[in-house]
């Protein structure tokens, strides 16, 4: 069950780190964590001793002691998410390993920080976010309303990723355009509690979520209804927000948003996209990008790539569940996992081999 709110009562403004806005950065690089000489060495000595290995062949124990060096990194990340919402690790070593090497590497700094979840219905926890020459939106066909934003090239609305935490390492740039940017969600709260409190209600309430066809048969090809936002005791608020699957739902259940649905959407968009509430990030090769998902949405502009397919902007991502860390494990399972915890999206993979072994024995019963 989410948290229930009074609605006669407004709740408070949130305080602290989380609700911050662009400006505050302006002399503040606080976020950034380049790694040190010696951590680039480990990332490379253990990229040589994983040669050929499979990422899902890699065990907690090993990945710690390769990586250990990287730990006091890692750690002042995680602490950073649990108050700002974001940090950027600058510095893996991605022009000196093979592209299997990246993979091995990225999903082994993943593992330092949480448990890796599959991101897809072909459950993939590696996701490539690159161009496929896809159309992204919905006023096509079904399968044009079916394609994720991270397989296009298009412009990419404020929205959050459905785990707790989402990173991406950059491998390659575009050609022109394809920067990040990040907006708080507690500060786009504050800006509705002060300024249009007439949609709050609406906010709280929360929509339905397209699963865009990823369900698995008997499951529903929407959510529940998810809050956009979740005031808490303790001052946090939680966020969940990512129009176009909004929209998708409304389209799926055969029920239109109404007016002042709408209206609350377009204000949450509005203020995200008021001049001095987004920090833009370019990504440079090797930057790895992490956001806490119920604080920060992010979006993205359009971009040109490089006639040559290798030489192509390519982002791995990484879908993180923090397990019992606060504050993520204080966030409730709807606004927590409702999102993406379907079909064969937001599985470990101990989750995912224990379906495969029970699906064996069935078959030979």
């Amino acid at each position: 069950m989410t948290t229930s709110h009074d609605p006669a009562v407004l709740p408070r403004p949130v305080q602290g780190p989380s609700a911050w806005k662009a400006g505050d950065f302006e002399h503040d690089a606080s976020w950034c964590f380049a790694l040190a000489p010696a951590q680039v060495e480990a990332i490379l000595e253990a990229g040589r001793a994983w040669s050929g290995r499979d990422f899902a062949s890699l065990g907690a124990d090993e990945v710690h002691s390769k990586l250990a060096a990287l730990r006091p990194t890692t750690q002042a990340i995680t602490e950073r998410l649990a108050d700002g919402g974001f940090a950027l690790m600058r510095g893996v070593p991605v022009d000196r390993l093979a592209p299997d090497g990246i993979a091995l590497a990225y999903w082994a700094i993943g593992m330092l920080f949480g448990t890796g979840l599959s991101q897809n219905a072909a459950a993939d926890f590696l996701c490539p976010v690159t161009d496929r020459g896809v159309d992204f939106g919905y006023s096509g066909s079904d399968s044009q309303r079916n394609v994720r934003g991270y397989q296009s090239r298009a412009d990419l609305n404020y929205h959050c990723d459905p785990t707790d935490v989402v990173g991406l390492l950059c491998v390659r740039q575009a050609m022109s355009g394809g920067a990040s940017t990040i907006v708080s969600t507690p500060a786009i709260f504050n800006e509705i509690l002060a300024r249009h409190p007439e949609h709050l209600l609406v906010l709280l309430r929360g929509f339905a979520y397209d699963r865009k066809g990823e369900e698995q048969a008997g499951e529903a090809p929407v959510t529940e209804r998810i809050p956009v936002f979740v005031p808490h005791a303790d001052g946090r608020v939680g966020c969940r927000y990512a129009r176009s699957y909004i929209l998708g739902g409304a389209q799926k259940l055969g029920v239109p948003l109404t007016a002042e649905e709408t209206a609350a959407l377009d204000c949450f968009d509005a203020i995200a996209r008021r001049p001095g509430m987004a920090l833009r990030m370019d990504f440079l090769p090797g930057d790895v990008q992490l956001l806490d998902n119920l604080t920060v949405v992010h979006g993205r502009t359009a971009y040109e790539d490089d006639p040559d397919p290798a030489r192509r902007r390519f982002l791995h991502r990484l879908w993180l569940d923090l397990g019992d860390q606060a504050p993520w494990s204080r966030e409730d399972a709807t606004m927590r996992r409702a999102f993406a915890r379907f079909g064969r999206l937001g599985r470990t993979l101990e989750e995912l081999r224990a379906d495969a072994q029970s699906q064996a024995q069935g078959a030979h019963a």
